[in-house]
């Protein structure tokens, strides 16, 4: 009987395949854990400062630290890009914020940090400049990143200014068109819906992504 003797054409064909299925799975295993040690770090130094800021609040509580001396130790946040700056706040005044660049920050004892921060000691607040992309979204708070489950910061009310907006009213043949526009929210808030109830009624209705409703009665809003 004849013996074949060495690898055949197939089953070499076959080990290469599985090698580069293996290859393949051992790169993305790679970069997926890279990216998670990437997230872990990150979130790492935002916990670290708002503890710190934490820290500073509960002292200044008890007249045991000046926290504007804190403040004074950060910088004007005009020196960020206006967009920039806006995006981060989202229609939350600029009031008691300060920018804290990575030299800064060692000015309130936290070494080896990496990103630069905006800071508000009133309401604790604790921002990353640049952020970073977790699931397809930006995250720049640790309240940001999906399901966090770290430490709470208790709710301060700063809701004492009134918003402003403006309504813009269109007759159509039945009915009245109203639009809410530019409104602006002085208040320390993230966020927010928009709701409106006509007079004497009882239930607020909520506008889901939009800034309009329909009346047809002519009564107060």
């Amino acid at each position: 009987m004849k013996q074949n003797h060495g690898i055949t054409l197939v089953s070499l064909v076959i080990t290469i395949i599985v090698l580069i299925i293996i290859t393949g799975i051992a790169i993305f295993a790679g970069t997926s854990t890279i990216k998670s040690t990437k997230i872990a770090g990150f979130m790492t130094e935002l916990e670290l400062i708002q503890e710190k800021v934490n820290t500073i609040y509960e002292k200044r509580k008890l007249n045991k630290e000046d926290i504007n001396y804190y403040s004074s130790l950060g910088q004007n946040i005009s020196i960020i890009d206006s967009s920039k700056l806006a995006n981060l706040l989202n229609g939350v005044s600029e009031e008691g914020y300060y920018y804290f660049s990575k030299e800064d920050l060692k000015k309130l004892e936290l070494d080896n940090i990496s990103q630069e921060v905006i800071i508000n000691f009133e309401t604790r607040d604790v921002a990353s400049i640049n952020g970073i992309l977790v699931e397809d979204k930006m995250c720049y708070r640790l309240i940001d990143f999906p399901s966090y489950r770290g430490q709470n910061v208790d709710y301060t009310n700063k809701n004492t200014k009134a918003l402003t907006f403006d309504v813009e009213v269109t007759k159509l043949s039945n009915s009245w068109q109203i639009f809410i526009k530019n409104i602006i929210n002085p208040n320390q808030v993230y966020g927010g819906t928009l709701s409106y109830k006509l007079d004497k009624d009882e239930e607020w209705i909520f506008l889901d992504e939009v800034n309009h409703f329909e009346v047809t009665k002519p009564r107060h809003i």
